[in-house]
């Protein structure tokens, strides 16, 4: 089976499901393509770009909708927006980022569909767990972070802690944080869980909102808020070195490699376009 991977190829999720994954898929993996070579198959990862091709084409939509605009989106709009979508790519198959989402779309699509987590940066060193916390950290969009962010700094700055936006790395925050400002349907229900992929692969502590992406893979480790008293509350249970290190044994016993997802994902598609 040949596949080849394609897509706008301008942000992180290009980077997760089109280059790290499609390396381990074996596949040949390039940003707006226009020809396939000898391909079975064209996966297109997010935003949809021209595919001129007779060839079967897989959505892997990750989260393709307008942001931050679409984060407030109700589920009626978000449904009639993809449906719009996938009238527009008609794709032979469908991926999801998240369980719920991949249940939204079988109540009306009809070809196959997938749910594939996403899976953590690859070569990642694990977290020491320090004695003391002293570094918060958030990886992401500000924008996704919203005014999080300066209730964030102020707490850290009242417990005489620091907070990085975009730390250089996992290992180096004694707590990440995974909150994102708006609520509405897709932020909710079909954002990915890579914050937490990420906090797994590396046994960092975690607090995070109640998202799809991150209930659907917790390991039973995971702080989580979704107000300041419940932030507060989950950093203040994360204070002892006990209870890091606790949680950080846990994390690390529920990350998935990348190699695992992989191959979830190659048998379903060999199985999709044998039918």
């Amino acid at each position: 089976m040949k596949l080849f991977i394609t897509g706008r190829g301008v942000n992180g999720s290009w980077k997760i499901r089109g280059e790290q994954l499609g390396a381990a898929l074996g596949a040949t993996a390039s940003p707006r393509a226009q020809s396939f070579g000898s391909a079975d198959a064209v996966i297109l990862v997010k935003r949809p770009i021209p595919l001129p091709t007779s060839l079967p084409i897989i959505w892997d939509i990750v989260d393709a909708w307008p942001q931050p605009d679409g984060n407030s989106w109700s589920r009626e709009q978000a449904i009639d927006w993809l449906k719009g979508l996938v009238f527009q790519i008609a794709p032979k198959a469908i991926v999801a980022a998240t369980d719920r989402m991949a249940r939204d779309i079988r109540e009306w699509f009809d070809g196959p569909v997938l749910f594939l987590p996403h899976h953590a940066r690859p070569g990642q060193a694990i977290n020491p767990i320090r004695e003391n916390v002293s570094v918060i950290g958030y990886e992401g969009s500000s924008i996704q972070l919203g005014s999080w962010r300066q209730r964030l700094e102020i707490i850290c700055a009242r417990r005489g802690w620091e907070f990085k936006m975009n730390p250089c790395s996992m290992a180096g925050v004694d707590v990440a944080i995974a909150m994102r400002d708006r609520k509405g349907y897709p932020a909710r229900f079909w954002k990915s869980n890579v914050k937490l992929a990420n906090a797994q692969a590396t046994g960092t502590p975690i607090v995070l909102g109640r998202e799809s992406g991150y209930l659907e893979s917790q390991s039973g480790a995971e702080r989580w808020a979704d107000d300041e008293n419940e932030l507060e509350a989950a950093l203040d249970s994360l204070v002892p070195f006990e209870a890091r290190a606790i949680a950080s044994s846990t994390l690390l016993s529920s990350f998935v490699p990348i190699e695992v997802i992989a191959n979830r994902y190659s048998t379903w598609l060999e199985s999709t376009l044998k039918s």
